[in-house]
């Protein structure tokens, strides 16, 4: 049975601009190649805004440190259950997936870097019950904001932790123009991880 909701076909055109968005934040990293590779895996909670309660986040970064304040990184993130728990409400299958470059502003080099983030990129949303006669499968554009510390342990390894404020952009009228607008899904997510540096 074909699902009564799809949104796969209105959100092609938010796709095809969060990956222009997306494009154009990896071009500022080519300055900063020359600093620091970092990779960082990490974990931790969702929470406020749109979830009903703390989920579980996790994902990974890729991002480049130079000497100076100036930094990029892409990551992703996935927050499984963020609408509600599969087995007792009424969407079994729903999750947030993110996929987000941000700029950052860090600390000189030195052992501990504070940095603050910004960026945007794509938050994907999924809803569907049981018998798929309900699904959403929403591509949106989104930004994040935040900030966080990484202290270094020895050469390559450090701790990170990090906290972001994640939103949706939606355009409200969609009359061909690009003219966009807070969307429903908002949340905090606090994370902390293992990074190594190259």
């Amino acid at each position: 049975m074909q699902p009564i909701i799809d949104a796969t076909l209105i959100c092609r055109p938010r796709l095809h601009r969060a990956a222009a968005v997306l494009a154009m934040l990896l071009s500022l990293a080519a300055g900063t190649v020359s600093g620091e590779t970092l990779l960082t895996g990490f974990g931790g909670v969702a929470f406020g805004g749109a979830t009903d309660r703390t989920r579980g986040s996790y994902g990974g970064a890729l991002g480049f440190l130079g000497a100076g304040v100036l930094g990029f990184e892409v990551e992703f993130c996935a927050t499984p259950e963020f609408f509600g728990n599969a087995r007792e409400d009424v969407f079994s299958d729903n999750n947030v997936l993110t996929l987000m470059g941000s700029v950052l502003l860090a600390a000189p080099s030195g052992p501990v870097r504070i940095y603050a983030a910004g960026g945007a990129g794509l938050l994907k949303t999924r809803l569907a019950d049981p018998d798929r006669l309900l699904s959403v499968d929403s591509n949106d554009f989104g930004i994040n904001v935040g900030g966080g510390l990484l202290a270094y342990l020895g050469d390559h390894v450090g701790l990170r932790a990090d906290v972001r404020y994640f939103r949706d952009l939606q355009d409200a009228d969609p009359d061909g123009e690009f003219d966009i607008d807070l969307g429903e899904i908002d949340y905090w997510r606090v994370v902390g991880g293992i990074t190594f540096k190259f």
